[in-house]
């Protein structure tokens, strides 16, 4: 360093150093594709050693994972009345189509061609929603249907989130909540109707 630079710090391992990666990639990961932020981009905005980012999240996969799936989930939702979970999930996701959700749906979908990413991300639906929901249902085929209404849940936010379908951006919410949770409901409670 000559006189006239400036010294730059960089931040000492800890939470405050955990907290700034996890920022710094959240915000760049939210404003660029997966594939054009790189270990050291987010070490630089968050004024720490490119080690400290793998020493804190293992990899770029899993600290990407980290940051665009954190935040409230649907997951409490699982654990409410299965008579009418399925509306419950639809009226949870509709009210979620913001700016920040739709950054992070956006992220998750562009970077899900990668192996690890997709590999995580498989695990985690597993983990999170498919087993849990699985373990709630009566009757045949019960992991089955919970895969399939993570499916139906997800082309709703394909057509909300990605295309933004003017049908259905433009629809009043509950009726959206009627209409769609009814047909989750028969995956849910298959023998109620």
């Amino acid at each position: 360093m000559t006189k006239d630079s400036p010294v730059r710090t960089l931040r000492p391992a800890g939470v405050a150093t955990r907290d700034a990666i996890a920022e710094a990639a959240r915000r760049l990961f939210a404003e660029k594709a997966y594939d054009a932020v790189s270990v050291r981009a987010i070490a630089a905005e968050a004024g720490v050693d490119p080690a400290l980012v793998i020493r804190h999240f293992g990899s770029k996969e899993l600290l990407f994972l980290g940051v665009m799936t954190s935040g409230p989930g649907g997951e409490e939702l699982l654990e409410g009345p299965l008579e009418d979970l399925g509306r419950s999930l639809v009226r949870y996701f509709l009210g979620r189509s913001g700016s920040e959700f739709r950054q992070q749906y956006l992220a998750l979908a562009q970077a899900a061609h990668h192996e690890h990413v997709r590999e995580q991300l498989q695990r985690r639906t597993a983990e999170i929603f498919i087993e849990p929901l699985a373990a709630r249902l009566t009757g045949p085929r019960r992991e089955l249907r919970a895969a399939l209404l993570l499916a139906q849940i997800g082309g709703l936010l394909n057509l909300l989130v990605l295309q933004e379908e003017p049908i259905l951006t433009g629809a009043a919410p509950e009726d959206v909540v009627e209409e769609y949770g009814a047909a989750l409901q028969q995956l849910l409670t298959p023998d109620a109707h």
